[in-house]
């Protein structure tokens, strides 16, 4: 007989009381490459088997003592014999006995006559599918674990709609129990409209073999839970079905929404959300020949808050801005969509800083708009009271309209951006509508600023000098500094039209740095020139002034020049220094160290404090021309001048009056017993070789200038 070969090698026990049946048995066997083990009753094959747990057993029924249906019963009673397989080997074919082997746990039988061949072939067939069977039960067990340890729903449908099979989710509790779902339709256990939508989706998974998935949400209370069902096919007519609960992911979206389109200070939209609300306006317009408007917002004099309360009360004030806004623009605005009370938590957003925009649908007139800009300049003009601070704000407005002044979001909000700038020129606490003409005067303004870059570096900037002139003797005492741009294409410009600019830019810093270096270097000139000290008045800016290298600028300029420090009078205005009085003493008493002499310009035309006035220690006072002016016949004017005089004196101040025309003028505040003055009438901004030549007649009375 030839050897025939199994997968792999197995243990068999074989257990019969007729010797020579056992030796048959085992030849059997190792011609098929198994092993076997022998057991001559029924009672040491039970012992046999608890020791060496065999692969397979071949019993023979009818043994003494202990029978092989007992022996059967006995080891698939035992843990580690409910698998093995079993053969049973009978004298008989009665299907009594063939009946009774499978009741008692066979796997098999055999007949005598042996058909030898054939029950090798048997014997390595049903260890083979026992091994398979084995096999599925781990993969089965396998898959149960993982079915387990899964919070998802399993469920398979037929074509028309009928659950075959359902596993629900440990974490999916809002759908039904798997037992009361099979053989239902899909309609008896899901609401109408998603049952719909999941029968929709089943058939387009068995005509295209493709996966398809389907979200939806299930309401239970006020509870909303989300859920993901992802299709596949698995046969001809039915498809298996994933359910997952993607509650939490939606939450996280959500969040992940609001970072992205929330503005984290005030909670309303942000720049992007604010874009796209504008985005999808335009097109809505587009389509329907609507009209729109775009409201931008900016509050007047904010950094002034921000710098003398704090940061923490500016936020305060943003977010009180922010909920004070929403409430003007709430539904039953004045614009048709809002009058749906459908107005849209896009249309108002905080671009960034103090910026808010707002967005108008449906706009029939143009008075609408202004109407909203007059409700949120009154709303934002009402005190908030915040920290204990009662804080009074104004705001501008820019307006820009859809189509007549843009058709894209760029331009509209550049547009609106350029009308809230002119609305703050006006004064602020404005609203303007845009206008073409606002473009040209924006790109005026940044050519011109572009030149004042360059104009320090062409040598474009020159300083003129006014005399200041000591009224008693009236003879020149000092003079003051003025810059002055010669513009390659528009002549010499005035202060008036280039410093503001500066200010605005931040580039009357260097300017104000460059001024102070010539103007210092000419002073020590003029003293090596006319063998004479001449005292220097150079202006300071509110910017330049908070600049914090104020100090070292002045410091270095004096140490070039090697002008003394108690020839350098700095001015300043009065708004200037009671802007920020603390931070104000501070840089003074920096200033003072270095031995420079201070003085208050234009006073009178501000708000000064006699106390900051006592203690800020300045050298002088200079009476604003517009009090000068009015001199002799305004008596108002006198006595305002009388006044600052004898308060200039009584502070132990030199006290300047500017803008004197007149010879009456100038008699007149001599009576006064004014210190100092200067004016047209005394001598016009002139170059430093006039004043050179002025100050060589040291002696010399003045020629009065007509």
């Amino acid at each position: 007989m030839a050897a025939l070969h199994s997968p792999s090698r197995g243990t068999v026990l074989v257990a019969d009381d007729d010797p020579v049946m056992r030796l048959l048995m085992l030849e059997m066997l190792a011609q098929v490459g198994l092993d076997a083990v022998e057991a001559e009753d029924g009672a040491s094959a039970l012992a046999r088997f608890r020791q060496i747990r065999p692969d397979l057993v071949l019993l023979d029924v009818d043994m003494p003592g202990m029978g092989g249906f007992d022996v059967c019963r006995a080891i698939r009673a035992q843990e580690q014999g409910s698998a093995v397989p079993i053969i049973m080997v009978t004298g008989g074919d009665d299907v009594e006995a063939v009946t009774q082997a499978y009741e008692d746990g066979a796997t098999d039988f055999v007949s005598k006559p042996i058909n030898w061949p054939i029950l090798g072939h048997r014997v390595l067939y049903v260890l083979r599918a026992s091994d398979a069977i084995a096999r599925l039960r781990v993969a089965d067990a396998h898959n149960r674990a993982v079915l387990a340890a899964i919070p998802d729903t399993f469920f398979r449908l037929n074509l028309d709609g009928y659950y075959l099979d359902y596993d629900r989710g440990q974490d999916n509790s809002r759908h039904a129990a798997g037992d009361a779902c099979v053989g239902r339709h899909i309609s008896d256990v899901l609401p109408p409209k998603i049952a719909a939508q999941m029968l929709e989706q089943v058939h387009a998974v068995l005509a295209t073999h493709t996966v398809r998935a389907l979200d939806y949400e299930l309401h239970e209370g006020g509870d909303v839970r989300h859920f993901e069902a992802r299709l596949v096919s698995t046969g001809a007519g039915d498809v298996l079905g994933l359910v997952r609960d993607i509650s939490e992911r939606k939450r996280t979206e959500e969040q992940i929404r609001r970072l992205a389109y929330c503005d984290s200070l005030t909670g309303i939209p942000n720049r992007q959300a604010f874009l796209e609300s504008l985005e999808r306006e335009l097109a809505r317009s587009r389509q329907h020949g609507k009209k729109f408007a775009v409201l931008f917002m900016d509050l007047d004099a904010f950094k002034r808050i921000n710098d003398t309360l704090g940061h923490d009360v500016g936020d305060l004030l943003l977010k009180a801005v922010s909920e004070r806004l929403h409430d003007t623009i709430r539904p039953g605005d004045t614009v048709t969509r809002a009058q749906q009370g459908d107005f849209p938590p896009g249309n108002l957003a905080r671009l960034g800083g103090d910026e808010f925009t707002i967005l108008i649908p449906d706009l029939e007139k143009v008075d609408f708009a202004l109407a909203v800009a007059q409700r949120v300049k009154d709303a934002m003009r009402r005190p908030f009271l915040l920290d204990g601070h009662e804080i009074f704000v104004t705001a501008s407005i820019g307006i820009s309209l859809y189509p007549q002044d843009g058709e894209d979001s760029s331009s509209l909000l550049k547009y609106a951006d350029t009308a809230m700038y002119h609305a703050k020129n006006l004064g602020k606490n404005n609203a303007q509508l845009y206008r073409s003409s606002l473009t040209m005067q924006i790109m005026s303004h940044v050519k011109l600023e572009t030149g004042l870059r360059k104009a320090l570096q062409n040598d474009e900037l020159y300083l003129l000098y006014q005399p200041q002139v000591d009224v008693a003797s009236s003879q020149v005492v000092g003079v003051e500094a003025l810059v002055r741009w010669r513009h390659p294409e528009h002549g010499v410009m005035p202060p008036n039209e280039f410093i503001p600019l500066a200010e605005e830019t931040g580039l009357i810093v260097p300017i104000g740095a460059w001024v102070l270096r010539t103007a210092c270097a000419q002073a020590r000139l003029w003293q090596d020139v006319c063998r004479r000290p001449v005292r220097l008045a150079v202006n300071l800016s509110a910017r330049q002034f908070k600049d914090e290298n104020l100090t070292q600028t002045v410091l270095a300029a004096l140490q070039e020049s090697g002008l003394e420090a108690g020839l350098l009078e700095l001015e300043l205005t009065e708004s200037t220094l009671m802007d920020d009085a603390r931070a104000t003493l501070a840089t003074l008493e920096q200033l003072r160290g270095i031995g420079v002499l201070l003085s208050i310009d234009d006073f009178g035309t501000g708000y000064s404090s006699m106390n900051y006035l006592k203690r800020f220690d300045v050298h002088t006072l200079k009476i604003d021309k517009t009090f000068i002016s009015g001199l002799p016949e305004d008596s108002e004017d006198a006595a305002i001048t009388r006044a600052i005089i004898a308060l200039g004196h009584g502070l132990r101040m030199v006290v300047v009056a500017e803008g004197v025309e007149t010879e009456e003028q100038f008699s007149l505040l001599e009576q006064y017993g004014c210190d100092l003055a200067q004016g047209f009438y005394l001598g016009k901004p002139s170059t430093h070789e006039a004043i050179t030549q002025m100050l060589k007649i040291q002696r010399a009375p003045i020629a009065r200038q007509a």
